[in-house]
């Protein structure tokens, strides 16, 4: 599976490594669990009911409440942002 990394995600990344709030590892570890087995129960991925994004995707980042956003769609995948419980919720409402 080929990852392609949006700008909003790479600057998430970095705010929550920078807070604190998420280890590089985690991330890292489940970006390249994602590469290999999409479907690997470890990364909760679920299809999104979304009207603007037909292919929207959650990925749960390995031991932790936050979550990946992504459109997949045949062979890649576009990580768009990188939230919390709380703002996932938010942003697939108004999705």
């Amino acid at each position: 599976m080929q990852i392609i990394l949006s700008n909003v995600y790479l600057k998430d990344k970095n705010k929550l490594i920078t807070k604190n709030h998420l280890l590089e590892g985690s991330i890292n570890q489940t970006e390249e669990l994602f590469k290999i087995e999409p479907t690997n129960p470890r990364l909760r991925l679920h299809k999104i009911t979304c009207k603007k994004d037909k292919n929207r995707y959650s990925i749960t980042i390995i031991n932790t409440q936050y979550r990946i956003l992504a459109t997949i769609c045949n062979d890649r995948a576009i990580f768009l942002m990188l939230v919390n419980h709380k703002t996932y919720d938010r942003v697939n409402k108004n999705c």
